[in-house]
């Protein structure tokens, strides 16, 4: 008898579809109106977003249903990635639209093309955070890869954008084939790629063994260094620096977060929910990646006077403490601290590293650069872009009692909890380091001379987006309570 295929529940990915559909309505736009009118593709995309953003609200997330036979999974853990995600899209949206405009003008960066691939990019990490196999999780991470490649390169008439974005593809493909080769080695040893089938074949082979086999043993280390290269961790972090100092700022915003989002989202589908049984193998792996991660990207920031290119290593010290969430996982006791703190973390990461590329942007606007001295006597001239600034650097430090503090708080409790001391010491340690670059921005705002010329320029969504990234980094660290009971909802979705 022929096999008979379920229909697919198109409701479980209404918000992709809405996305799908913007994408569409970008380029349509771009067709149908002059180049001096495409300002009106800003609001296509945040009306899009928003409206994905909404659909969420339609689909019973708790129910853990899939559909497309199980390849898409509409769970918990994928609605928080979701809402990461597109809230992530409608901040960097807000910050792109004066600056892509400004460069549009001059015939470098048409917006519908730069939103269209931005959608893409977004549209690939709900693929990825949804993944119920890895085809999907790997389509989804190359989905967003290409489009984040071609943002990076977007200012094309600029010799750092070409080299940074040459430099993100070159690794990128790399990881890409050692992932892909990876996840052959599962399928090979396994005879499947659904992860949750994944995970009971891992358990019988698994089954009476102290020793993981060689051949389980490869294909382990292989997805772990492709998917470590996504998340910038040391030592496949060499693209990053370069990429986010060569990319246009809002693209270095946006960059900073959602590839990293879709890196983690895809570490834990395939680490956790695929490879549990073996993760007395693997907690370790990644516990020495978050140290040599956090450590190696604060103290590296510490020499940085590029804006820019301290941000970018930051990023990577904040994927070693996100990394230490994933290490106090545990197959055989379930800690919902460990990827629930993960998340939280990823959560928090949106709203103060957009925030501090939203402030460079800002001070582009107006004739200033991006190195240190551009910060100087901010305090003076702009006190509330100041003031947000400042509310960005001491929450990526960790200050109570913004969000960032709360942030660091959920992981080093996740790792006491696993009775990883050390590397809850590790953390605290790493963000001791971490406040000398910091604050160094504090100092240059409010006890430095103003330097250089200011040039005046009204920039209402920049301005809107820096105000909801500053209120929500503060807001949010008071009620962090409700997004953290959200995120700890992993723990039945991978269950399911």
């Amino acid at each position: 008898m022929p096999l008979e295929l379920a229909h697919p529940d198109w409701g479980l990915i209404l918000p992709l579809l809405i996305l799908a559909g913007t994408i569409i309505a970008l380029l349509a736009t771009d067709l149908i109106l002059p180049r001096d009118k495409q300002g009106a593709v800003t609001w296509v995309a945040l009306i899009g977003l928003v409206a994905a953003l909404g659909s969420l609200l339609t689909i019973d997330w708790s129910a853990g249903e899939s559909t497309f036979q199980g390849m898409f999974r509409a769970d918990s853990f994928s609605l928080f990635i979701n809402i990461v995600v597109i809230s992530a899209g409608i901040l960097a949206v807000l910050i792109s639209s004066s600056y892509v405009q400004s460069l549009e003008e001059r015939g470098t960066m048409p917006m519908p093309e730069y939103l269209a691939l931005m959608m893409f990019s977004i549209l690939g990490a709900m693929l990825v955070g949804a993944a119920g196999d890895l085809l999907i999780l790997f389509i989804g991470i190359e989905m967003g890869s290409l489009a984040v490649y071609t943002l990076t390169g977007f200012a094309r008439r600029r010799m750092t954008s070409i080299e940074g974005a040459l430099k993100y593809f070159l690794l990128g493909s790399f990881s890409s084939a050692i992932l892909v080769f990876g996840m052959a080695w599962v399928y090979g040893m396994t005879g499947t790629i659904s992860l949750p089938e994944i995970s009971t074949q891992v358990g019988e082979i698994m089954a009476g063994e102290t020793l993981p086999e060689p051949a389980l043993l490869l294909a382990l280390l292989l997805l772990a260094v492709g998917l470590a290269f996504k998340i910038a961790a040391v030592p496949f972090h060499m693209w990053t620096p370069d990429a986010y100092q060569g990319a246009p700022t809002p693209v270095s915003a946006y960059m900073s977060v959602v590839p990293k989002v879709a890196g983690f989202a895809a570490l834990a589908r395939v680490m956790a929910e695929g490879l549990g049984p073996l993760s007395d193998t693997w907690l370790l792996l990644i516990a020495i990646l978050a140290i040599l991660t956090m450590f190696y990207g604060n103290v590296v920031a510490i020499s940085q006077r590029d804006v820019k290119r301290m941000l970018a290593y930051s990023s990577i010290g904040h994927t070693g403490y996100i990394l230490v969430g994933l290490a106090a996982y545990s197959e055989e006791v379930p800690i919902e601290m460990s990827i629930g703190s993960m998340l939280f973390y990823l959560f928090a990461y949106t709203f103060m590293n957009i925030g501090a590329f939203s402030v460079v942007t800002w001070l582009q606007h107006r004739g200033q650069g991006v190195d240190l001295d551009s910060f100087n006597g901010l305090g003076t001239r702009s006190p509330l872009t100041a003031l947000a600034m400042a509310i960005f650097m001491l929450s990526l430090m960790g200050l109570p009692p913004l969000l960032g503090f709360y942030a660091k708080y959920y992981v080093i409790l996740a790792a006491i909890e696993a009775d990883m001391i050390w590397l809850a010491v590790a953390v605290v340690l790493a963000s001791a380091v971490s406040a000398f670059f910091y604050l160094r921005v504090v100092v240059a705002m409010y006890f430095n001379d103003a330097e250089g010329e200011w040039r005046p320029q009204a920039t209402p969504m920049l301005g809107l987006g820096l105000m909801i990234m500053a209120v929500g980094t503060v807001a949010f660290g008071f009620f962090s309570g409700p997004v953290l009971d959200l995120a700890m909802n992993w723990v039945d979705a991978f269950q399911v």
